[in-house]
Protein backbone atom coordinates (compact mmCIF):
# COMPACT_ATOMS: atom_id res chain seq x y z
CA UNK A 1 0.00 0.00 0.00
CA UNK A 2 2.70 2.41 0.71
CA UNK A 3 3.97 1.92 -3.04
CA UNK A 4 1.04 3.30 -4.20
CA UNK A 5 0.78 6.64 -1.91
CA UNK A 6 4.24 6.84 -3.40
CA UNK A 7 3.22 6.62 -6.74
CA UNK A 8 0.22 9.36 -6.38
CA UNK A 9 1.78 11.14 -3.81
CA UNK A 10 -1.28 13.76 -4.11
CA UNK A 11 -4.74 13.69 -5.54
CA UNK A 12 -3.00 16.05 -8.27
CA UNK A 13 -0.63 13.42 -9.55
CA UNK A 14 -3.62 11.02 -9.77
CA UNK A 15 -5.56 12.88 -11.43
CA UNK A 16 -3.38 14.01 -13.74
CA UNK A 17 -2.15 10.43 -14.42
CA UNK A 18 -5.97 9.88 -14.96
CA UNK A 19 -6.63 12.55 -17.38
CA UNK A 20 -3.84 11.47 -19.71
CA UNK A 21 -4.70 8.15 -20.09
CA UNK A 22 -8.21 9.60 -20.94
CA UNK A 23 -6.55 12.14 -23.33
CA UNK A 24 -4.49 8.58 -24.82
CA UNK A 25 -7.85 6.78 -25.07
CA UNK A 26 -9.93 9.72 -26.94
CA UNK A 27 -6.53 10.19 -29.05
CA UNK A 28 -6.12 6.36 -30.10
CA UNK A 29 -10.20 6.66 -30.80
CA UNK A 30 -10.05 9.61 -33.09
CA UNK A 31 -6.79 7.82 -35.00
CA UNK A 32 -9.46 4.56 -35.27
CA UNK A 33 -12.17 6.70 -36.88
CA UNK A 34 -10.05 8.53 -38.89
CA UNK A 35 -8.59 5.54 -40.31
CA UNK A 36 -12.27 4.13 -41.16
CA UNK A 37 -12.90 7.24 -42.69
CA UNK A 38 -10.06 7.38 -45.09
CA UNK A 39 -11.14 3.75 -45.88
CA UNK A 40 -14.52 4.48 -46.53
CA UNK A 41 -13.67 7.21 -48.76
CA UNK A 42 -11.09 5.37 -50.45
CA UNK A 43 -13.86 2.41 -51.22
CA UNK A 44 -16.27 4.92 -52.41
CA UNK A 45 -14.16 6.12 -54.77
CA UNK A 46 -13.44 2.11 -55.60
CA UNK A 47 -17.00 1.52 -56.33
CA UNK A 48 -18.23 5.15 -57.80
CA UNK A 49 -15.13 4.18 -60.46
CA UNK A 50 -16.17 0.41 -61.01
CA UNK A 51 -19.74 1.30 -61.90
CA UNK A 52 -18.80 4.41 -64.35
CA UNK A 53 -15.95 1.60 -66.23
CA UNK A 54 -18.50 -1.50 -65.86
CA UNK A 55 -21.51 0.97 -67.56
CA UNK A 56 -18.92 1.48 -70.50
CA UNK A 57 -17.96 -1.83 -71.06
CA UNK A 58 -22.02 -3.24 -70.87
CA UNK A 59 -22.35 -0.01 -73.72
CA UNK A 60 -19.67 -1.32 -75.37
CA UNK A 61 -20.75 -4.96 -75.43
CA UNK A 62 -24.23 -4.02 -76.52
CA UNK A 63 -23.29 -1.83 -79.13
CA UNK A 64 -23.51 -4.60 -82.28
CA UNK A 65 -19.48 -5.26 -81.97
CA UNK A 66 -18.32 -8.50 -83.07
CA UNK A 67 -17.28 -10.99 -80.61
CA UNK A 68 -13.59 -10.77 -81.54
CA UNK A 69 -13.55 -6.76 -80.62
CA UNK A 70 -15.25 -7.96 -77.53
CA UNK A 71 -12.52 -10.33 -76.89
CA UNK A 72 -10.21 -7.85 -77.52
CA UNK A 73 -11.63 -4.99 -75.17
CA UNK A 74 -11.93 -7.65 -72.41
CA UNK A 75 -8.39 -8.59 -72.61
CA UNK A 76 -6.93 -4.58 -73.00
CA UNK A 77 -8.30 -4.05 -70.06
CA UNK A 78 -6.64 -6.63 -67.74
CA UNK A 79 -3.66 -4.60 -67.22
CA UNK A 80 -5.05 -1.80 -66.42
CA UNK A 81 -7.52 -4.00 -63.55
CA UNK A 82 -4.47 -5.22 -62.57
CA UNK A 83 -2.70 -1.51 -62.32
CA UNK A 84 -5.84 -0.45 -60.71
CA UNK A 85 -5.85 -3.34 -58.14
CA UNK A 86 -2.24 -2.43 -57.18
CA UNK A 87 -3.12 0.93 -56.68
CA UNK A 88 -5.79 0.25 -54.46
CA UNK A 89 -3.65 -1.82 -52.53
CA UNK A 90 -1.45 1.01 -52.12
CA UNK A 91 -3.40 3.36 -50.86
CA UNK A 92 -4.90 0.70 -48.37
CA UNK A 93 -1.29 0.40 -47.06
CA UNK A 94 -0.23 3.70 -47.13
CA UNK A 95 -3.49 4.32 -44.66
CA UNK A 96 -2.51 1.17 -42.54
CA UNK A 97 1.32 2.52 -42.23
CA UNK A 98 0.12 5.91 -41.35
CA UNK A 99 -2.16 5.03 -39.03
CA UNK A 100 0.27 2.23 -37.21
CA UNK A 101 2.54 5.50 -37.20
CA UNK A 102 0.13 7.52 -35.26
CA UNK A 103 -0.80 4.24 -32.92
CA UNK A 104 3.16 3.85 -31.93
CA UNK A 105 3.51 7.62 -31.51
CA UNK A 106 0.49 7.87 -28.78
CA UNK A 107 1.81 4.32 -27.00
CA UNK A 108 5.17 5.39 -26.88
CA UNK A 109 4.53 8.71 -25.81
CA UNK A 110 2.25 6.86 -22.47
CA UNK A 111 5.34 4.06 -22.20
CA UNK A 112 7.91 6.83 -21.97
CA UNK A 113 5.91 8.49 -19.26
CA UNK A 114 4.75 5.94 -17.23
CA UNK A 115 8.22 4.71 -17.20
CA UNK A 116 9.34 8.10 -15.63
CA UNK A 117 6.78 7.59 -13.38
CA UNK A 118 7.98 3.90 -12.34
CA UNK A 119 11.31 5.37 -12.02
CA UNK A 120 10.35 7.96 -9.81
CA UNK A 121 8.54 5.00 -7.66
CA UNK A 122 11.75 3.16 -7.55
CA UNK A 123 13.86 5.90 -6.49
CA UNK A 124 11.44 6.82 -3.91
CA UNK A 125 11.38 3.28 -2.87
CA UNK A 126 15.50 3.33 -2.31
CA UNK A 127 15.38 6.79 -0.45
CA UNK A 128 12.95 4.85 1.79
CA UNK A 129 14.41 1.78 2.26
CA UNK A 130 15.32 0.34 5.46
CA UNK A 131 18.69 0.11 6.63
CA UNK A 132 20.35 -3.11 5.40
CA UNK A 133 17.90 -3.67 2.83
CA UNK A 134 20.74 -2.13 0.32
CA UNK A 135 20.98 -5.36 -1.97
CA UNK A 136 16.84 -6.13 -2.35
CA UNK A 137 16.82 -2.26 -3.66
CA UNK A 138 19.97 -2.78 -5.96
CA UNK A 139 18.18 -6.07 -7.49
CA UNK A 140 14.87 -3.95 -8.07
CA UNK A 141 16.82 -1.56 -9.76
CA UNK A 142 18.69 -4.58 -12.07
CA UNK A 143 15.39 -5.72 -12.60
CA UNK A 144 13.66 -2.69 -13.81
CA UNK A 145 16.82 -1.51 -15.77
CA UNK A 146 16.87 -5.04 -17.55
CA UNK A 147 12.93 -4.61 -18.43
CA UNK A 148 13.69 -1.55 -19.81
CA UNK A 149 16.53 -3.10 -21.89
CA UNK A 150 13.85 -5.84 -23.20
CA UNK A 151 11.36 -3.42 -23.87
CA UNK A 152 13.93 -1.07 -26.01
CA UNK A 153 15.13 -3.93 -27.68
CA UNK A 154 12.25 -5.55 -28.74
CA UNK A 155 10.61 -2.32 -30.01
CA UNK A 156 13.37 -1.78 -31.90
CA UNK A 157 13.03 -5.28 -33.48
CA UNK A 158 9.24 -4.68 -34.17
CA UNK A 159 10.28 -1.45 -35.69
CA UNK A 160 12.95 -3.23 -37.97
CA UNK A 161 10.52 -6.05 -38.62
CA UNK A 162 7.77 -3.54 -40.14
CA UNK A 163 10.48 -1.54 -41.70
CA UNK A 164 11.83 -4.50 -43.38
CA UNK A 165 7.62 -5.46 -44.46
CA UNK A 166 7.48 -2.23 -45.71
CA UNK A 167 10.13 -2.25 -47.63
CA UNK A 168 9.02 -5.54 -49.54
CA UNK A 169 5.75 -4.05 -50.33
CA UNK A 170 7.41 -1.50 -53.26
CA UNK A 171 9.17 -4.18 -54.47
CA UNK A 172 6.06 -6.46 -54.46
CA UNK A 173 4.09 -3.68 -56.61
CA UNK A 174 6.96 -3.23 -59.06
CA UNK A 175 7.37 -6.86 -59.21
CA UNK A 176 3.81 -7.51 -60.40
CA UNK A 177 3.80 -4.40 -62.61
CA UNK A 178 6.43 -6.00 -64.43
CA UNK A 179 4.76 -9.52 -64.64
CA UNK A 180 1.89 -8.25 -65.91
CA UNK A 181 3.24 -6.33 -68.71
Amino acid sequence: MKECRVYFSTPEQFISTQSANVSAAYSLAQQTFQYFEELAKLNLQAVKTTLAESEQVWQTAFSGKTPIELFVLQANSAQPLAEKMLSYNNHILDIAKNTQAEFLKIVEDRLEQSNARVQTVVDEIARNAPAGSEVAVAAFKAAMANAGSAYDAMRKATAQAIAMAQAVQPAASVSARAKSS
